[in-house]
């Protein structure tokens, strides 16, 4: 498995481009994916894939679009297979589109039955890869030339998604609403519509996320991260982390997880 990362020049809307491949002697590949925050927009060039959440199986295949996930899922590659994604800003997808993003939530769907038109204009995009660092270029040009949905209350959800990344997730809903002009009501129905998840979903999801960061990039102890991320004992702990990990820590501290631990490096 080789998971590689690339830069753009579109922050406002991507966050990454990766490529992730498999060779024929890595597969059957099967892994843990926790979601980062994000939602995704992925070409498979070539391999048979599948995310199962539960026991509801999604396959992935042509050009897939992927909204806001709550909880891990495991990701099954099934051959030999190449694909090059787009990792949006959390807003940037309901900017693009101008739809309800939640109705993405905990899917992984044909971006050709999900959004038609985007999925006439990306695919060429697709043709004729000659390599990541022309398969960027392409994306860029084709990002910074949209037509995007900006308005008041984007603005406020963009206000909303700086402050809970400059506190790593440790605040409150109602902190939130300190610094933009919105009643809670109106902030957990269009920060779910334009971001994908409820506002105290996605602080609650982001905060387990830096946690695990740290830990997998061994920068502190889990028990300091544990104290520092604000849980008060172990048992809250390992709460979040069955809610979030579908396993408890135990058993996961036990396994390797390579493309998690790829995922958590690069970010």
């Amino acid at each position: 498995m080789t998971l590689n990362y690339y830069e753009n020049k579109v922050p406002h809307l991507i966050e990454e481009y990766y490529q992730l491949s498999f060779s024929e002697d890595a597969v059957p590949f099967q892994s843990t994916v926790l979601p980062i925050g994000l939602t995704h927009l992925t070409n498979i060039f070539y391999g048979d894939q599948k995310a199962v959440l539960n026991t509801k199986e999604m396959r992935i295949s042509d050009i897939t679009i992927s909204g806001q996930f709550f909880r891990s899922y495991q990701l099954h590659c099934l051959s030999k297979a190449m694909s090059f994604g787009v990792s949006f800003h959390p807003t940037a997808l309901f900017k693009i589109l101008n739809t309800d993003i939640s109705k993405l939530q905990d899917k992984h769907m044909s971006l050709l039955d999900f959004h038609p038109e985007l999925y006439s204009k990306m695919k060429p995009l697709f043709e004729n890869f000659s390599g990541p660092e022309d398969m960027v270029k392409r994306l860029d040009h084709f990002f910074s030339k949209l037509n995007l949905t900006i308005n008041k209350t984007t603005k406020n959800i963009d206000i909303a998604i700086d402050l809970i990344k400059n506190k790593e997730g440790l605040l409150s809903v109602h902190s939130i609403l300190e610094h933009i002009n919105m009643s809670q009501k109106t902030l957990e129905t269009q920060f779910k519509k334009i971001v994908g998840l409820t506002p105290g979903k996605y602080v609650r999801l982001y905060r387990f996320l830096k946690l695990m960061r740290k830990y997998e990039n061994q920068e502190i102890a889990i028990k300091d991260l544990m104290f520092m991320f604000d849980y008060y004992d172990r048992s809250h702990f390992s709460k979040d982390f069955k809610l979030f990990m579908n396993e408890t820590p135990k058993s996961y501290f036990k396994k390797d997880y390579p493309l998690l631990k790829a995922v958590f490096k690069n970010n």
